[in-house]
């Protein structure tokens, strides 16, 4: 039982993996960015997990929105690579458009959202926007898994596929001196 337990969530894993490589190589196609996909062609940094957002007994004043007041359960936010994601049917998901939050229709059994995060937006010179997003209270525990697909240790984030300085380069020259960093921000943060 746990051999079968595991193959699932290496299987999981890896059909994740490939669509957010296929996205990546989706983009580069589109835009003639040939050398994009090179940055992800090993992922050691990425990672899966199932979340559980569970019924809140308790509300106080930090779990609201300062955009609109709306009840969270996951605080608004801008991911950073590639968010593979599957919400199956527990809707809560919102994106900011156009100055206003709006619902995402659940993936359902068998589909994905793929969101490109802040630090690939700026590689791909900002041509697919990263989105602000959120989960609004809802009346049920709710779940989802996601896979963040990240560039590979050595990949150089400091200037986009076109040579323009990207924010991340102010600071860092490689994926994994970034991530270092990043890591030890949400560790903070959750701990």
């Amino acid at each position: 039982k746990q051999w079968y337990q595991r193959r699932v969530a290496i299987t999981a894993g890896e059909i994740r993996r490939n669509v957010g490589r296929a996205f990546i190589r989706s983009i580069a196609r589109a835009m003639e960015y040939p050398n994009l996909p090179a940055l992800f062609s090993e992922d050691e940094f990425s990672a899966m997990g199932l979340r559980k957002y569970p019924i809140r007994r308790k509300i106080n004043s930090n779990m609201y929105s300062d955009f609109d007041g709306t009840l969270l359960r996951e605080l608004e936010h801008i991911d950073s690579t590639v968010t593979v994601l599957s919400t199956f049917n527990n809707d809560g998901l919102e994106v900011l458009y156009k100055n206003q939050y709006r619902a995402v229709p659940v993936t359902g059994e068998n589909s994905f959202i793929v969101n490109i995060g802040k630090l690939v937006d700026d590689l791909i010179d900002n041509k697919v926007p990263s989105v602000r997003h959120r989960v609004a209270e809802v009346d049920f525990d709710r779940y989802s898994i996601t896979y963040f697909l990240g560039p590979q240790f050595d990949a150089d984030i400091s200037r986009s596929v076109s040579g323009k300085l990207t924010d991340a380069g102010q600071k860092y020259t490689i994926f994994g001196e970034w991530i270092k960093d990043y890591l030890g921000a949400i560790e903070l943060f959750y701990y």
